[in-house]
Formats: structure tokens, C-alpha cells, sequence
């Protein structure tokens, strides 16, 4: 595998100023004697809460009406913003980066920088639903085949009742068809949009858009229709609970998946150890000039 390429000197720059902005913006959200913050991971800004933390952050930015680009960041998602720059810039440019999987946890506990909270959208994102049904909220459900955002509507609303669904769309629309796509959703004026593209594809459309939404939560969930639709079935508890979810879903989706959880969790253990190299020659260097 050959070296990553590095980030130019401009983008260094920008991406350290935004981590910074990020930083101080948490600080302000949870206050500076809480142990939530941002945690710098592999040049994301991970948010360090726990999920009723999170949640709570989360449905005051979107009753607020305030605009938000939230991304989930898993071991896939590093891997991918290492092949593409432009993912990279797009994840730094967000309003909340949250950490997805047991990777991500493990990798920054070898990195010296543990994050401890493991906020995957299959979890997060129903117990957002719940948190603010009772007050109003209401979701826009883009993306995933046709047929499979029609169902999770229907589990979330059996769960939930006074959840407001705002409206539905697939993801497989024709360009010419995405400025009806985005009349309708600012017509639904929901509170947040839950989209399920796959990354990095949802972030850019999140990145791209997202100032044409005003006052809407834009949150990328990637494959998390598939599992409200129970058109996916998730791990057992004890599995979850030992991070092994990754080699259910493998066991469950080899065709698709089989690459990911092959050769990309050795690219991402490669890209783990190398800024951990990194990082230990940085502290060594600091140490000898002193």
C-alpha cells in the first residue's frame, strides 16, 4: 500500500482553524466542566457525549431551527476521506462528526485519545425520534431504494405516534428531478433530514445542499433505513455489547460488505498505526529540541 498523500498547506490550515471552531463550539454546548468535548481523530473532530447527551444536543439544534450538517464517522468512513480529499474537507466543514462502531473506539484508545462513547445511527437516531416526538419534531426521510423509506415511516410512527413524518423520497431520482426534490422538502419544512445515500455520497449532496435548506438538520445515516425497515436484521444484544457487529453484518451481507470488512479494516489499521507513528516521531522530535 502505498503512502497516503498529504494535505496541502492551505488545507492544513483551514481543517486546524475549523477544528479549533469546532472545539470551542462544544466547550459552549456542554460547558467546560463536562468530560464531552471534541476529541481530534485521524484529523476529524469527533464529538466525545454520551447518547442522552447527544440526543439532547441534538433535538435543541433542530427545534431551534438551526442549520446542521451531521455526519457519523466509522472505521469505512476514515478510509474513504483518505482516498478522497474532497470527503475529507467536507466531514471538517460539518456541525457535529460522531463517532459509529467499535473501530473507532479501540483506534483512539491506541491513539491516547479514547472517545468511550459509541454513537451509531441505528441507536442514535430512534432514540432522537423518541426524545422529540412528544415535542413537535418532525423528519424527512431521503434516500435508500424505493419502498424502504415507506416502511421505516411506518415502524417509526408505530413506535412513536405523535412523531410527524414530513415527507418521503427514494434515493435513485433523476438529476433533473432534484429541484422538485428540494421544493418538496422545503415545502415539508421538517425539522431534521434523515440521508440515507451512503457515504461519501451523502455527505457531498449534504455539503452541496444543505444552504438550500435553511433551518433543517441534515444528518447522514447511510444504510440506517435498511435496518428500520427490518429489511436488514441488526446483531443480538451480547454481540453488539462485545463489538462484534461488524462480523454480523459481514455474516449477513458478504457480497456487499465482503470488502469493506476485509481489505478496508486493514487500510484503516494501516492509516491507525501510521498516525500513531506519527504522532510518537512528533513527540520524540518535541523532546530532542527541548
Amino acid at each position: 500500500m502505498k503512502p497516503l498523500e498529504p494535505l496541502t498547506a492551505k488545507n492544513r490550515q483551514y481543517l486546524a482553524f475549523r477544528r479549533a471552531v469546532l472545539t470551542s463550539q462544544a466547550r459552549q454546548i456542554v460547558g467546560e466542566s463536562s468530560t464531552s468535548g471534541v476529541v481530534e481523530f485521524l484529523r476529524l473532530p469527533l464529538q466525545r457525549l454520551p447518547q442522552p447527551e447527544a440526543v439532547k444536543v441534538l433535538l435543541e439544534r433542530c427545534l431551534k431551527r438551526s442549520s446542521n450538517r451531521v455526519y457519523f464517522v466509522n472505521a469505512h468512513t476514515v478510509v474513504m476521506s483518505r482516498k478522497e480529499h474532497a470527503l475529507e474537507e467536507t466531514l471538517n466543514r460539518g456541525d457535529l462528526l460522531l463517532p459509529d462502531g467499535s473501530g473507532v473506539l479501540w483506534s483512539s484508545r491506541l491513539l491516547g485519545k479514547p472517545i468511550k462513547f459509541n454513537l451509531n445511527g441505528t441507536d442514535l437516531i430512534p432514540a432522537l425520534c423518541k426524545a422529540g416526538a412528544p415535542k413537535g419534531l418532525s423528519v424527512y426521510l431521503l434516500g435508500a431504494k424505493p419502498g424502504v423509506a415507506d416502511d421505516v415511516a411506518h415502524n417509526l410512527t408505530q413506535t412513536n405516534p405523535s412523531l410527524t413524518i414530513a415527507g418521503i423520497q427514494h434515493g435513485y431520482f433523476e438529476e433533473q428531478d432534484l429541484e422538485t426534490v428540494l421544493d418538496d422538502i422545503r415545502q415539508a419544512k421538517p425539522h431534521v433530514v434523515l440521508v440515507a445515500m451512503g457515504v461519501p455520497l451523502q455527505e457531498f449532496w449534504i455539503d452541496q445542499h444543505a444552504k438550500h435548506l435553511p433551518g433543517i438538520t441534515l444528518i447522514g445515516v447511510g444504510g440506517l433505513f435498511d435496518f428500520l425497515a427490518h429489511r436488514v436484521v441488526r446483531a443480538p444484544y451480547l454481540v453488539r455489547r462485545l463489538g462484534l457487529e461488524w462480523c454480523w453484518r459481514l455474516m449477513m451481507e458478504p457480497s456487499r460488505l465482503g470488502y469493506r470488512y476485509t481489505v478496508g479494516i486493514v487500510a484503516f489499521m494501516y492509516i491507525v498505526l501510521q498516525d500513531s507513528l506519527l504522532a510518537f516521531k512528533r513527540k520524540q522530535n518535541i523532546a530532542t529540541q527541548q
